[in-house]
């Protein structure tokens, strides 16, 4: 669903703006016992994912799975320079909010929170170069920098 300007609707959960790199999970995550809040890094034994940082990346996911732990891990994240910049989910997600809300009344770490209705959700990709916008009236994802995909080796 790119529009023609590479600009997609979202729905603002928490205000701030984020420009970076986006890391896009498959599955959803659940950071207890699967996000390293020291270093950033999904250790979840299964996740797809594993072994990428979400540090200083706009991390696109459908949703997180688990308990109430998750706005822990994720506020200890932005605790320790760790966590995303920017946060697209697929459905709302309140606890991860009260993470970011955490981080940001505790540690000055602003992180936008937004929703993407499925297609603009599909249109991200993994390395896209965006732009998270989020105020409580209008909330946009730009994406700046398309992935480049890498050639096939076969």
């Amino acid at each position: 669903m790119r529009r023609s300007d590479d600009t997609l609707p979202v729905t603002c959960l928490l205000a701030g703006t984020a420009r970076g790199v986006v890391l896009k999970l498959t599955e959803p995550l659940n950071a207890w016992g699967g996000l390293d809040a020291d270093s950033g890094v999904i250790v979840h034994h299964s996740h797809p994912q594993r072994g990428q940082c979400v540090a200083g990346r706009v991390l696109v996911m459908p949703q997180t799975r688990g308990s109430g732990t998750n706005a822990q891990v994720f506020a200890q994240a932005w605790a320790n320079g760790r966590g995303p910049l920017a946060v697209v989910l697929g459905a709302p997600d309140y606890v991860l909010c009260a993470g970011a809300v955490v981080g940001r009344e505790l540690y000055n770490v602003t992180c936008p929170v937004v929703i993407a209705e499925p297609a603009a959700h599909d249109a991200l990709n993994d390395g896209d170069g965006v732009t998270v916008g989020a105020t409580h009236g209008s909330a946009t994802v730009r994406i700046e920098a398309p992935a480049v995909s890498k050639p096939r080796q076969d």
